[in-house]
């Protein structure tokens, strides 16, 4: 899960970070830009998850400002002035305006990291193409492309749009055009039958169970709280524990509203099972991995583990079982070892095995894990080793 760094306190919604391209600052309650200290060459221009672990720790330290809905520091925009905010971040003007009732021209814009995108999805390979699932393609913030990483950059929205999708586009028309489908009815009404009865036992429920509201507060509390941007094994374990309960929770909740008609407490509900599994796989991936990647850190292991993480969770939930079975694949071809990202101190663990040695393994090992064959090899297009011509 990646945070970015400012979200408008206490609604959550994002305030971009082009205000901080375009110079605006972060300010803690002593009106310090801790930023400069922290991340001298890059300050508040560092990556999401190193600007988001700073003001969180500002927070921690006791810098925040105090407000009825907790913590929260400043972004500071005034010096860009009202005429560049009203043209060039015209969304950032309305949007303080509208929801905090402040002109940023004038005043501080209260902020504080908040979850933001989702890194993982259905697994696929190059052409977009599920693991294990012949047809079914996946792009976006749905799909996992081998293009983020643990650290998604911003301007990659930009590129699942229109690189990524024209490219799986591309192939999942060919995909059609090449295979022919012959599929009974009946499977269509079994699946609306099935979706008709989950809803009607839904409906049906009496007692005192809770809410699904309450398991939905329930549940963001614990991912705020312990699968966040700090981590430790213990605040994970809990986690678990408290997703696993929720989903036995989720089989006992009773509605308070019992229309057969549009009810939102109906849709929420049939969608809060899959929310629940979805919170118990992100805190199990990450109690597993023991060290610290990206937007994935562990107070507990606060090192890169390039010799024995360099790899990527793949989360299955076998049809009846209670929980999800977590593997793992090699990232995929690496032309360099990974170096130093360039914050803080350079402090990692660096992989024993060769590139050579890893590189030989991928495609085995991504297959055994259920990757279909792309139309091109994996890395067929790599231009191998041309950032030596550079140095």
């Amino acid at each position: 899960m990646q945070f970015h760094p400012t979200g408008l306190w206490p609604s959550g919604i994002l305030v971009t970070e082009g205000c901080r391209g375009d110079g605006g600052y972060l300010l803690d309650s002593n009106m310090e830009r801790f930023m400069v200290e922290a991340e001298p060459e890059k300050q508040e221009l560092a990556s999401r998850d190193v600007v988001s672990r700073h003001m969180m720790q500002r927070i921690r330290d006791g810098f925040g400002v105090d407000s009825g809905f907790g913590p929260h520091l400043w972004l500071d925009v005034r010096h860009l002035g009202a005429e560049h905010l009203q043209t060039k971040l015209r969304e950032v003007w309305e949007i303080c305006r509208d929801f905090v009732g402040i002109d940023p021209a004038e005043e501080l814009i209260p902020v504080r990291p908040t979850q933001h995108y989702s890194m993982g999805g259905v697994r696929v390979n190059k052409d977009g193409q599920a693991y294990d699932m012949a047809g079914l393609f996946a792009v976006g913030e749905a799909g996992c492309w081998d293009m983020h990483g643990f650290n998604r950059l911003g301007g990659n929205s930009l590129t699942e749009t229109i690189v990524t999708g024209r490219l799986i586009g591309a192939s999942a028309a060919a995909h059609a055009a090449g295979v022919s489908i012959d599929l009974p009815v009946s499977l269509a009404f079994d699946a609306v039958a099935a979706a008709e009865s989950h809803a009607d036992e839904w409906l049906a429920r009496e007692g005192s169970g809770p809410s699904v509201y309450e398991i939905r507060d329930r549940m963001g509390e614990t991912m705020m709280t312990k699968v966040g941007i700090f981590r430790t094994g213990e605040e994970l374990e809990d986690a678990v524990e408290t997703f696993r309960t929720l989903l036995g929770e989720c089989d006992e909740a009773v509605l308070r509203s019992r229309s057969r008609g549009a009810n939102p407490e109906l849709v929420f509900a049939l969608r809060l099972e899959g929310m629940l599994r979805l919170a118990l796989v992100t805190a199990m991936g990450a109690l597993a991995r023991t060290e610290s990647r990206g937007a994935h850190f562990r107070s507990d292991f606060p090192l890169r583990d390039d010799a024995e993480w360099l790899n990527r969770t793949l989360a299955r939930w076998p049809d009846g079982a209670s929980e999800p079975v977590l593997t793992y694949e090699p990232v995929g071809p690496i032309d360099l070892p990974p170096g130093h990202r360039g914050y803080g101190r350079d402090e990692r663990i660096e992989m024993r095995q060769s590139i050579e040695d890893y590189n030989a393994a991928v495609d085995s090992e991504q297959t055994r894990h259920g990757r279909l064959p792309p139309a091109e090899p994996t890395g067929s297009r790599l231009r191998w080793k041309e950032w030596e011509k550079a140095s």
